[in-house]
């Protein structure tokens, strides 16, 4: 009798620990609005970008989900030029417009990540460049800037 009992205690001991200890492979969850650090490859400007011209950049820290990368530092990620309008001289003179918006980049398991451009789902999905003020004919985006792109979407790791 004791021995069935002490052996129906353990079971639910051994039970108890397989369901709350997690497993080596499910790292945790990479959530919605995570913000990933990244860097403009190359430059775009108001003369020669275009809507739909196809931008990369690079992540520049490693992006974590506990002690876990889940997004290594160096990773591509890709993006679009949404607006870009030159400046316009005359009688009605327009300022320059430049913006751009993330779409993916990949996990270290080789999973695709969906970007956006705002925290928030519903918030605007393009970066805007600086604004033209009078004297700036054309505005232009570089290398040394940095902007954070946002995870759309939760994701098991």
């Amino acid at each position: 009798m004791r021995v069935r009992a002490l052996g129906g205690a353990l079971l639910i001991v051994v039970a108890a620990f397989a369901v709350g200890a997690p497993s080596a492979a499910f790292a945790g969850e990479l959530h919605d609005s995570t913000p990933v650090p990244v860097r403009l490859l190359g430059a775009i400007n108001t003369e020669t970008s275009r809507p739909g011209q196809p931008l990369q950049f690079v992540v520049t820290t490693d992006v974590l989900v506990g002690d876990t990368v889940v997004i290594r530092r160096d990773t591509m990620v890709m993006g679009v030029v949404v607006r870009s309008r030159r400046m316009r001289w005359g009688f009605m003179q327009r300022k320059p417009r430049l913006a751009f918006r993330f779409s993916y980049t990949t996990a270290t398991d080789g999973r695709v990540i969906g970007l956006r451009s705002s925290p928030l789902p519903l918030g605007g999905d393009h970066v805007v460049g600086p604004r033209g003020e009078k004297g700036h004919a054309v505005l232009w985006i570089g290398g040394t800037d940095v902007f954070h792109a946002y995870v759309d979407g939760n994701y098991q790791m």
